[in-house]
């Protein structure tokens, strides 16, 4: 047993090294504009000559003047490349150093360092390295995890299923220097609290004086508090109980919010009482702050002060705001267009705890944003993790879902694209073109249920990331009616078309056909082709709007792709940078 725990751990390290050099490597290529590192630079072709399985490439840097040279075992249209196992610091005179992770991480941060000279300083080196370290240490303990559960690793059908998806997004964002980056969690709190490692527990509740208490909620909607948390609080409260609001937290949240000496007052005086851990179990998704009880349908949005990935994830009031607008403009218009395939899991209100004095940190802190997830296909999985393969696996859980809720046979897979299009991208221009509403349809925001192994629902979620074109709100209006003149919701119609763009179409789309394409080992733009006839078949009946955004996507030279490297090294979080990247819908 210990043995196998040995071999676990060096294995998953094994593995963690290498999706963290792949990610790396490839958010690199994208972001300084090299389409193919294939080609062989003048004067360098002994490069060619180390033992390799797969063609080699070439990444110079120039600024340090230092050359990475490996393999590419698989070479992606969108820039998601397979690397081989080895990488070199290759000299001119034909030497090659063999590269360790740390080594390719340091060269690769020196050299955007010097890129960047003047906008980031050594500061940003050390705290970008830090990170992407802290995720390379979350992500092998997440993999080992996985590798020493010694059970068969198909996926349960019932609800477990999308819950065991949720939870087993291993290495995240295929173009993110540091996915699994968590800072606020301790490794000895990982177990209670991090999806990857299943975890599962009880929500902490706050009794709060409803004079301090602010919430917006939809129409016929009053709230979204379990019965067994209601008369918990009633046997705590007593009397009292009608006086006040019930607000879920998240168990490290309620902690961490009880130790600030700046709202000790509010505890001593029962402006919050905390009513400690009750109501049912819930599961944090792959977002880790976000949780869903499958049962009942409770879902909620928690503020976590914890940085994940590069943002600490709190509700700020800018945020709850947009999410609530989107949440009206759209249950405004529920009427008018027919869901069918195509549905929206929209937040239903919010609750934010408000006082004179009391900082926006605190109360972004005490904001919880309310979404019921009701997934009736017990076939129903998050997008993200679908796309990974399982650790030592080579077949994607795509692959092993579409078995699974079929004949166990695979159908065409450029078929299945065509269905999954039909049920995603075509509905989310519609809604483009015919209400200027775009979502932020980001893999970990999509959700696809199956049936007979084919596409059969597509979800999208997270109402935070929508933007409302600010000139069809006005024609419909939506402004002083649904939503404010000045709200957050409301973009310039270029800017929810670029967002349309890189969301759906680099960030969803670019890593679903680069899963498929590389699955049958065929190359990507044979779907991408896919794409274009689906594409060409809605312009024929298309308004001219409509019309506008699928030329666009016919004909442009370009996509926008964000740029999370130079970000991330520059502190831009919330003001990340975006590239263009070769559009592969391009005709």
């Amino acid at each position: 047993m210990l043995q196998q725990q040995t071999d676990a751990a060096a294995k998953s390290m094994e593995l963690a090294e290498r999706a963290t050099i792949r990610a790396l490597l490839n958010s690199f290529l994208r972001e300084t504009g090299m389409k193919d590192p294939r080609a062989t630079l003048p004067g360098l072709r002994h490069y060619d000559s180390f033992p390799k399985n797969g063609e080699s490439f070439i990444l110079h840097l120039p600024m340090i003047d230092k050359t990475i040279t490996g393999a590419i075992t698989y070479y992606s249209a969108i820039g998601q490349h397979v690397y081989g196992a080895f990488f070199y610091e290759a000299s001119p005179a034909g030497f090659f150093r063999e590269l360790g992770v740390e080594r390719l991480i340091a060269l690769l941060l020196e050299e955007l360092s010097l890129r960047e000279k003047g906008a980031a300083s050594e500061a940003n080196k050390r705290i970008v390295k830090t990170r992407i370290e802290n995720s390379l240490k979350k992500m092998s303990l997440y993999i080992e995890h996985y590798l020493n559960l010694n059970q068969p690793q198909a996926l349960e059908v019932g609800q477990a299923e999308c819950v065991r998806s949720e939870q087993s997004l291993y290495n995240g964002h295929p173009f993110h220097p540091y996915p699994k980056c968590t800072e606020g969690f301790d490794f000895s709190e990982l177990a209670a609290y991090s999806p990857e490692l299943g975890a599962s527990f009880q929500l902490h509740y706050f009794a709060v004086r409803k004079a301090l208490v602010y919430e917006e909620w939809l129409d016929g909607e009053a709230g979204a508090v379990p019965p067994s948390v209601i008369l918990h609080a009633r046997q705590q409260l007593g009397d009292a109980a009608g006086g006040y609001r019930l607000l879920p937290m998240h168990p490290w949240q309620a902690d961490y919010m009880m130790q600030q000496p700046e709202l000790h007052p509010m505890f001593a005086q029962r402006k919050i009482v905390s009513l400690g851990l009750c109501g049912p179990v819930v599961y944090p998704t792959s977002s880790v702050r976000t949780v869903w009880e499958p049962s009942g349908g409770y879902g909620y949005k928690l503020p976590l002060h914890v940085r994940i990935t590069n943002l600490l994830r709190v509700n700020t009031h800018e945020q709850a705001e947009r999410t609530m607008d989107a949440a009206r403009v759209l249950h405004h218009i529920r009427h008018e267009w027919q869901p069918g395939p195509f549905r929206i899991l929209s937040e239903t209100g919010y609750s934010r705890v408000t006082m004179d004095g009391i900082a926006e940190e605190w109360a972004s802190s005490l904001t919880v944003i309310y979404r019921p997830m009701d997934l009736p296909n017990p076939f129903t999985y998050v997008l993200a993790s679908l796309l990974e393969s399982l650790p030592e696996q080579a077949e994607p859980k795509l692959i092993q879902a579409i078995r699974r809720s079929g004949s166990g046979q695979l159908p065409d897979l450029r078929e299945w694209l065509a269905g999954y299009l039909r049920i995603s991208m075509l509905p989310l221009l519609h809604m483009l073109a015919e209400y200027g509403i775009a979502f932020e349809a980001h893999l970990q925001n999509s959700l696809v249920s199956l049936k007979g192994g084919m596409p059969d629902c597509f979800y999208v979620r997270d109402l935070e990331g929508v933007s409302i074109d600010r000139r069809k709100a006005a024609e419909a209006d939506w402004i002083h009616t649904l939503v404010a003149a000045g709200s957050p919701v409301l973009y310039e119609e270029s800017a929810t078309w670029m967002r349309t763009k890189y969301y759906f179409f680099v960030n969803h789309l670019g890593s679903l056909i680069h899963t498929l394409a590389a699955y049958n080992r065929e190359e990507e733009e044979l779907y991408w082709r896919v794409v274009q006839t689906v594409l060409r078949q809605e312009r024929s009946a298309a308004d001219a709007r409509l019309t506008t955004y699928i030329d666009d996507l016919l004909h442009g030279e370009s996509l926008p792709a964000k740029a999370n490297l130079t970000s991330c090294f520059l502190a831009r979080g919330e003001t990340p940078l975006f590239v263009d990247i070769p559009n592969p819908i391009r005709e």
